[in-house]
């Protein structure tokens, strides 16, 4: 039995935006890839300081900003420079408190791996989903990397669309250091 999956703590914020993590995962391809469509109702799951909902909503989505932590939700009110097109909800997965068929689109980026309910989870997303509703799930490889958490907590490429019964694996991207997978409900 494994401990407790780690979650990123908010004293580290300044690094989920920084040129590091713009040159290992850059956000322009992982929006690229989601491919968001205007007006598109999209929750990003353990959204921390907005590294993807901001693009998200420049793009012209709707986009509704999870975390567990409010010192997350309240940096990325800041870095999206105090507007309001973003909602945010504080919750602390697997709960997604949003009405039932409420969503086009989840996103999840390097936050799968921290949820310990990971079955809960996935039913709480199928039930927010629309019929014909997508995930975009975007995590850790499952080997040792520069960064991230330890190995023994990410869930591999191969074994992630286990995950999610009900659901279609469209598209997958294997890079260096993390996997992009785009799923569609049945």
């Amino acid at each position: 039995m494994h401990p407790r999956p780690s979650q990123f703590p908010a004293s580290e914020s300044h690094r989920l935006v920084n040129e590091d993590r713009r040159r290992r995962q850059p956000v322009e391809l992982i929006v690229q890839r989601i491919g968001p469509r205007e007006g598109e109702v999209i929750a990003d799951l353990g959204a921390g300081i907005g590294y993807l909902s901001i693009p998200l909503a420049d793009e012209g989505a709707k986009v509704i900003a999870l975390d567990f932590q409010q010192e997350m939700l309240d940096g990325l009110r800041e870095r999206d420079n105090g507007l309001e097109r973003i909602v945010l909800v504080r919750t602390k997965l697997p709960e997604v408190p949003l009405p039932d068929s409420s969503l086009d689109r989840v996103v999840m980026v390097n936050v799968f791996h921290e949820v310990e309910d990971k079955a809960r989870l996935v039913s709480e997303i199928s039930r927010v989903l629309r019929p014909e509703g997508r995930v975009s799930l975007v995590d850790w490889q499952a080997r040792e990397t520069e960064r991230g958490p330890p190995p023994h907590e990410r869930v591999p490429m191969d074994q992630a669309p286990s995950y999610f019964p009900g659901f279609v694996l469209e598209r997958e991207y294997d890079d260096p250091n993390y996997y992009h997978l785009e799923l569609r409900r049945r």
